[in-house]
């Protein structure tokens, strides 16, 4: 499977979130909280489940929790893919 990367974050936080309100996501923005850049803690778990849906994998809400910034997500989903694929 192809790996999660920050543009495929970005398209899934632009679809929640809405043209209107898009989120300049970039690598310098990858280490900025997501409350930072403007997204509360729904709009991470519904990207969340834009992800699980998409990628086929489970992400707990502890596990989310855990995840502070985009590249924190990214690195994880990763790391879930490769699980998945062993």
């Amino acid at each position: 499977m192809d790996p999660f990367t920050l543009d495929d974050l970005k398209r899934l936080i632009d679809a929640c979130v809405g043209t209107d309100d898009a989120v300049q996501l970039d690598e310098t923005g990858a280490a900025t909280p997501f409350l930072d850049l403007g997204l509360d803690s729904l709009a991470v778990y519904e990207v969340v489940t834009r992800i699980q849906d998409e990628r086929g994998v489970a992400i707990s809400d502890d596990d989310i929790d855990g995840l502070e910034t985009p590249r924190d997500m990214v690195a994880f989903v990763n790391g879930l893919l490769v699980e998945t694929a062993g």
